[in-house]
């Protein structure tokens, strides 16, 4: 299959790049005055072509340089892998000139195609002002079969001539002339090629279809979800590169973690000799992560599911370069996304660690309810669950237990509530214990 890639807003993200950056370069333009549907700069901030001209002569270069989203290698990849043909078509600025300035902006898309890891067989670079008339023409001369485009004008025109995905952005979600499929991430990306290759494709089913399966009906759903998730792009380069930086980093700063922190573990044997392991925890602050990766150990690399918000904290770029997968739970396809993010890591092998109760304990219960989401990977993934327990003494946070409570697996057959409970009630039980043991050491001190 013939499949065919625009670059500025589809593997970049131009809308938060023109908002974030026109928010600060405008400061003059008041929030209700920006109008987040239009694409060009101008429009967005209401301002002259020469205030758009000295946007782009401040940012150009950043924005040329900034890092693609998510997933892009990993997908291009794998159609390469099955066979696809792929073509990149874009509109970018400057790059149909002749002179310098064009030779310079193809360079730099060129190399972040190649740094990206960005596997194509062609490239078309088309003018900006005819982006659409000149795309429609490429993609007939040379039987392009769909491609994926963010440009309202470029999708209404080219789809009269084939098949076209839209990525959504802001800009773009006026109802067009002809039906289109909508996609927010590679993983949609990948789904709705494969329906116009195969026709039927799998289809995830929510908890409540899947209680209405017979068990032998919920075994085939379950083996043929494992297969989806197999079978979906997955960088394994760039997350054995995550990897190598969480040993070394893991290294170097746990001997100086021990020395000051004082962690004690339980139970360290409980933990299964292999990975495609779950980690689940209570959750009591922002330094959870410290004891949790003490007693885990330097040898076995984690991926912590976590907000995205923590990625703007100070060690927010740790996260991002020892493979942590962001969330942002309030965006209902972040969430799906990165939900399969995390179970396609489990699926190859990684390990993952989740805290079900979502956010910071801070003291208004026990436990605070554990979201079904770990034990729905679990099951999916096939992968074990290890419950752990993490405390810390209010006397000296210095003093820190962890205690590794049995693995478990979740069955096609159970019921992701049900086990949620059962799992909650588990990590409740180990961080009593764990609680139960500070005590003692309380007394124990008194007593002497």
């Amino acid at each position: 299959m013939k499949v065919a890639f625009d670059v500025d807003g589809v593997f970049t993200d131009l809308e938060n790049f023109q908002l974030n950056y026109g928010k600060k370069f405008f400061k003059d333009v008041k929030e209700e005055d920006i109008n987040k549907y239009e694409i060009d700069i101008k429009e967005i901030f209401n301002c002259t072509k020469d205030e758009r001209e000295k946007f782009w002569i401040k940012y150009i270069w950043k924005y040329c340089f900034m890092p693609f989203e998510k997933g892009f290698g990993a997908l291009t990849k794998k159609l390469k892998d099955e066979g696809d043909d792929i073509y990149i078509i874009t509109g970018r600025a400057h790059t149909t000139e002749s002179g310098l300035l064009g030779k310079l902006f193809r360079l730099m898309l060129l190399h972040m195609l190649k740094k990206e890891n960005i596997a194509y067989d062609h490239i078309f670079f088309c003018s900006e002002e005819n982006s659409a008339e000149e795309k429609r023409e490429i993609c007939q001369k040379n039987g392009i079969e769909v491609i994926i485009d963010d440009k309202k004008d470029n999708i209404e025109f080219i789809s009269q001539v084939t098949n076209v995905i839209c990525r959504d952005r802001i800009y773009n979600r006026d109802n067009f002339e002809k039906e289109v499929p909508r996609v927010k991430n590679t993983n949609q990306i990948y789904n709705e090629i494969r329906k116009l290759k195969y026709q039927k494709t799998f289809r995830k089913m929510h908890h409540d279809e899947i209680a209405n399966l017979t068990d032998a009906e919920k075994e085939v759903y379950f083996q043929e979800l494992y297969n989806y998730y197999q079978n979906l792009p997955f960088d394994d380069n760039m997350y054995e590169a995550t990897e190598k930086n969480y040993i070394r980093l893991s290294k170097c700063a746990l001997p100086l973690y021990n020395f000051f922190a004082e962690p004690t573990v339980f139970n360290r044997e409980n933990v299964p000799d292999q990975n495609g392991l779950l980690f689940v925890s209570n959750h009591n602050n922002y330094y959870d992560q410290f004891p949790i990766i003490s007693a885990i150990g330097d040898h076995r690399p984690i991926h912590f599911l976590t907000a995205t918000k923590m990625l703007n904290m100070k060690r927010g770029i740790i996260y991002l370069k020892t493979g942590a997968v962001s969330i942002d739970r309030e965006d209902k396809d972040d969430r799906e996304f990165s939900k399969d993010e995390v179970t396609k890591l489990l699926v190859h092998d990684k390990n993952i660690f989740i805290f079900p109760e979502g956010r910071t304990n801070r003291g208004e219960d026990f436990l605070l309810p554990f979201q079904p989401g770990a034990v729905s990977i679990a099951q999916a993934s096939k992968s074990l669950i290890v419950p752990m327990a993490v405390n810390f003494s209010s006397d000296n946070k210095r003093e820190q237990i962890v205690r590794f409570g049995e693995p478990f697996r979740v069955s096609p057959l159970d019921d992701v509530l049900e086990v949620n409970e059962e799992l909650m009630r588990k990590v409740g039980l180990l961080k009593q214990e764990n609680e139960k043991y500070i005590e003692s050491k309380k007394v124990y001190k008194k007593s002497i």
